[in-house]
């Protein structure tokens, strides 16, 4: 063993007391923001333009503290999800390629027929598949070629379902957050193509949604300390912040079970550059997802706003997603079983680098690992340690 656990004793004691008093700190933050929410639920409207400037959630003309219990769950209803996951490009490597693989699952609630699973994986290894812009196409590019790949199977999959209440189900986000750092150029590209399986799905005349499990979102905290300051922008960008690094769920954990907030409009600059134009402006609430009894389970829900402003469209959203989180236990089954069929075991991984290694030597090709990580391979297994 070469973590010096007896080092960590001490700091470790140290973070239990710096935890034990953040959460006394934490509950005080909780009963104010729930207070302000109260106070200032009909101040909404005032709170809209001031709200953009601040990138603090910007309200959509319902009181700020609406709660909207759980609607009658359709007898059938079908939920289509997708997730995914990647192998990174590693220069170490024997060959220089990427592996994006989805899994997705077709779950038919009320029909009595076992769950469509699929699973789809994707080697990226020419020249345009691993480079981009002449950089390496690794880290947050990657992602996004993922998330584009999740979003596509999940437009295939409702473009052949069969006519009925249909929702698409996305892990994370529909906000492709992570193209905020590029240049305006390469941003406009991704974000197209994103935005054309969003249109797909809503040609399909299926309904989409983003479910995010623990999220750590400040919008709505952010928008009631600008509430107390009545809207004054300056002063909210000046601070303190009383109100700092709470997360919204932290506020809604008062909401019943089964209910969810009213509805916000994301501040992000992709939604308001490229979203709305293209009529998929991305709106949020929070939902409980826990059954009654149970501690709180308060997820972030995503929708574009052609859901957003159906309440026909927006039901099937909340009771669908409680429906599955209620099999899975505060989250989505299909997510779930998603998420099982997109994962890259160890050993699955292996038995991958030795097909490529195989077929670089059909090839001709004789490959080897970089020296690095030859050692690596050897001291991580257990098999080898350095002596000088």
């Amino acid at each position: 063993m070469t973590l010096e656990l007896s080092r960590l004793t001490g700091q470790a004691r140290a973070m239990g007391e710096e935890l034990a008093t953040r959460e006394r700190q934490f509950a005080h933050q909780v009963e104010l923001a729930r207070r302000w929410l109260v106070q200032y639920a009909d101040q909404g409207e005032r709170l809209c333009h001031p709200a953009r400037s601040i990138h603090a959630a910007i309200p959509t003309g319902e009181p700020l503290d609406a709660v909207h219990p759980l609607p009658a769950i359709p007898e059938r209803f079908t939920v289509i999800a997708a997730d995914g996951s990647q192998i990174q490009p590693d220069r170490h490597g024997a060959a220089l390629y990427h592996l994006i693989n989805v899994g997705s699952l077709v779950y038919r609630h009320g029909s009595g027929e076992a769950p469509e699973a699929h699973s789809e994986p994707t080697l990226g290894y020419t020249e345009d598949d691993v480079y981009e812009n002449g950089h390496l196409v690794s880290g947050n590019v990657l992602d996004v070629r993922r998330d584009l790949a999740e979003i596509t199977r999940l437009a295939g999959l409702c473009a052949v379902e069969p006519p009925g209440p249909t929702i698409a189900l996305v892990d994370g986000t529909l906000i492709l957050w992570v193209l905020e750092d590029l240049p305006a150029g390469e941003r406009c590209a991704k974000v197209t193509d994103y935005l054309d399986q969003l249109d797909r799905i809503r040609q399909a005349g299926a309904v989409v949604a983003a479910f995010v499990s623990r999220p750590r979102r400040t919008e709505v905290t952010r928008l009631l300390y600008l509430a107390s300051l009545e809207g004054d922008e300056d002063r909210a960008n000046q601070g303190p912040n009383p109100l700092e690094h709470l997360p919204d769920r932290a506020v809604f954990g008062a909401l019943p079970p089964g209910a969810r907030s009213a509805l916000f409009v994301s501040p992000s600059s992709i939604n308001s550059e490229y979203y709305h134009p293209a009529g998929h402006a991305v709106h949020f609430c929070y939902l409980n997802l826990a059954e009654e009894g149970h501690d709180p389970g308060v997820a972030r829900i995503e929708v574009p706003v052609w859901v957003a402003e159906d309440p026909d469209r927006l039901k099937l959203v909340h009771g669908a997603i409680v429906a599955q989180a209620r099999i899975a236990g505060d989250y989505p089954y299909a997510l779930a079983r998603a998420d099982e069929l997109a994962f890259i075991s160890g050993p699955e991984r292996e038995a991958f680098e030795e097909m490529v290694t195989t077929a670089l030597l059909r090839a001709g090709i004789r490959s080897a690992i970089s020296p690095k990580a030859y050692y690596k391979t050897l001291t991580r297994q257990g098999r080898r340690r350095h002596h000088l």
